[in-house]
């Protein structure tokens, strides 16, 4: 018993004394962390004042004929001294130092253009900035390929391009968003060439921030989402097609109308078929008729719908056949196809409704009150 009374004993003294080891480790950790914070604060103060400093000082007056070289050098004499600095530090301290400075850097980098934002790239490059984050973007981590693939662009890093087109087919996708975005950066709207052709699956996510990207150069992305038509991935395919109908552009009628008429996959096609009929151009027409009869359907239901954006007279007669034959669905859609052809369209709808079916009588009735309610709301 007293064996038993005095392990108890011990056993609650060392759990003790590594309760209160374990409070002290966490108080000297708490006030070791708290204090490079605040180191790594001033240090970063120290660096934006002396970076400020850098970017607004004046060079010597040189030459009209003066080689970037030339001006290079004025650069590296400027940069010279924080180098000289971070050389003399000792390795953890030089590391904390880089960081701080690359931060200060980068976050001067989202503001400065011109000469200044001429001198901060040269930094970047001088201090070797740029071939660290080109090393990283091999990291096994996709938190820092990502960030890596961000500050390539932010750095203007042009020697990044190529590392950032293969991080396109990166396993992650935050990597291939950030990569997209650099792209766009460095190489402007010709980017786009390149990732319609590398990108694969692209996510709903990532198709809202290329719609942004393609909306910023509007008439000049066109080529580049006409080029994309032609890609093997479906999800490209159908992004380009979205955006061609959304900015309108009808010259892309034609490539359009050949994805409508000869791309393998249903999806697609009906996908073409809704932007033909968005762009409401009558050179359309002929194939939208003929694609009322597809054995698909989910691409009669597109050509119904499409024509009913045309109004076209020479679609009567097939609605009328689709309103036969269809399913209810499509009754539905070729009635109101029907209801936007004009005076011919309108006085065919009114036959129906004198001689068809009872569930034809019934559409015929309900688009005849929506055509009554959409006029009434445009008086």
């Amino acid at each position: 018993m007293g064996t038993q009374v005095l392990l108890l004993f011990a056993l609650t003294l060392v759990v003790t004394f590594l309760v209160i080891v374990t409070s002290i480790i966490l108080v000297i950790h708490k006030v070791v962390n708290a204090r490079l914070l605040r180191e790594r604060k001033k240090v970063y103060s120290r660096y934006a004042s002396t970076m400020a400093e850098l970017l607004l000082v004046d060079l010597p007056d040189m030459p009209r004929n003066a080689k970037p070289s030339a001006l290079f050098k004025e650069y590296e004499k400027l940069i010279a001294p924080i180098k000289r600095e971070l050389a003399s530090l000792t390795p953890p301290i030089r590391r904390m130092h880089r960081e701080a400075l690359r931060m200060v850097m980068i976050d001067f980098a989202r503001d400065i253009t011109g000469e200044s934002g001429q001198r901060l790239v040269y930094f970047f490059y001088s201090l070797e900035f740029v071939e660290e984050q080109i090393h990283l973007m091999s990291d096994r981590r996709w938190w820092i390929r990502a960030q890596s693939a961000r500050d390539i662009g932010l750095l203007k890093a042009k020697k990044g391009i190529a590392v950032l087109t293969g991080a396109l087919e990166d396993g992650h996708p935050d990597v291939r968003r950030q990569a997209m975005e650099s792209l766009v950066v460095l190489v402007g709207v010709e980017s786009l060439r390149s990732i319609f052709r590398i990108s694969k699956n692209i996510s709903q996510w990532m198709a809202i921030e290329l719609s942004n990207l393609v909306t910023r150069y509007k008439d000049d992305a066109i080529p580049y989402l006409v080029e994309g038509l032609s890609s093997d991935d479906k999800s490209i395919v159908t992004f380009c097609i979205e955006m061609l109908a959304e900015i309108g552009f009808t010259s892309a009628i034609e490539p359009l109308h050949r994805v409508a008429e000869l791309h393998p996959i249903v999806e697609v096609k009906a996908k073409a078929i809704e932007a033909l009929g968005r762009l409401n151009d009558e050179r359309a027409e002929e194939l939208l008729i003929t694609l009322t009869r597809s054995p698909f359907r989910q691409i009669r239901l597109s050509a119904i719908e499409a024509i009913g954006r045309l109004g076209s007279r020479a679609a009567v007669r097939p609605l009328i056949q689709r309103m036969d034959e269809g399913s209810f669905q499509e009754k539905l859609c070729a009635a109101r196809a029907l209801a936007n052809c004009g005076e011919e369209g309108m006085q065919t709808l009114t036959a129906q409704s004198r001689k068809s079916s009872p569930l034809n009588k019934s559409i015929v009735e309900q688009v005849m009150e929506e055509k009554s309610r959409t006029v009434e709301l445009r008086r």
